[in-house]
């Protein structure tokens, strides 16, 4: 398999992937966010959670091959949890920001087993996000005012780093382009959820909600195709 096959082999058929960007192009258009916040209406419920229902559909109808490195089912099925508790946030940010925390709490727990806590990783590795979480806290949370608000977000930065960290350790161990495709949809979270506190908490930027959510989509495509199982080929090896 080629590498530009890589994402549509036949383990992934394009026409899976466009349907995801297909539903991403109608997010932006339809609900014009672009420069706004969508309001919160039955419209904006739909397109807003129509590319995570996508993306569960992606993990769970993959087919599995014999010649294709095989992600366990127990993988699987806990990134699609993950997709299914985070499209349940996308609902309930619309109406009540603390209830769609607490989704994005779960749906981060199920992204942690489904990439484990072994191997542990370096000492150095685990300090790194460490210092970063702490490093995101003091710099875009601290002079929020203390509310039942910020203690879940608080939880909820912990575990974003966390899985940040396993995905790490687990691309270190692995070596495989879907092990890489985890970390990049962790670290687009970290992205994602960044802007979006500087949205929230220190006034807009341009074109803030465009960027906010192109880059939780990206992180969310990233951890579905990584329970995809057409991804094994290692980063370190070309295939023709």
């Amino acid at each position: 398999m080629c590498g530009a096959c890589l994402l549509t082999g036949a383990m992934l058929p394009m026409w899976k992937l466009i349907g995801f960007i297909l539903y991403v192009v109608l997010y932006y258009s339809v609900l014009d966010a672009y420069t706004v916040w969508p309001v919160a209406s039955l419209k904006s419920f739909f397109f807003g959670v129509m590319p995570i229902v996508h993306l569960v559909f992606i993990v769970m109808s993959t087919s599995m091959d014999d010649d294709i490195k095989v992600k366990s089912l127990r993988y699987r099925w806990n990134i699609a949890l993950g997709l299914i508790a985070s499209g349940i946030s996308d609902c309930c940010k619309f109406f009540d920001e603390l209830p769609g925390v607490i989704m994005f709490i779960i749906a981060h727990l199920f992204y942690i087993r489904a990439l484990g806590i072994r191997p542990i990783g370096s000492k150095p590795t685990a300090a790194s996000f460490a210092v970063a979480a702490v490093s995101f806290y003091f710099f875009l949370l601290e002079t929020v005012q203390w509310s039942a608000m910020k203690v879940v977000i608080v939880i909820y930065l912990l575990l974003l780093f966390i899985v940040a960290w396993r995905s790490m350790v687990v691309l270190q161990s692995e070596k495989s382009f879907d092990s890489f495709l985890a970390f990049l949809g962790s670290a687009l979270f970290i992205v994602a959820d960044a802007m979006f506190a500087v949205d929230r908490f220190y006034g807009s930027f341009h074109r803030a909600p465009f960027w906010v959510m192109l880059t939780y989509y990206g992180a969310q495509l990233g951890l579905a195709l990584s329970a995809c199982d057409s991804h094994s080929p290692s980063l370190l090896k070309k295939n023709y």
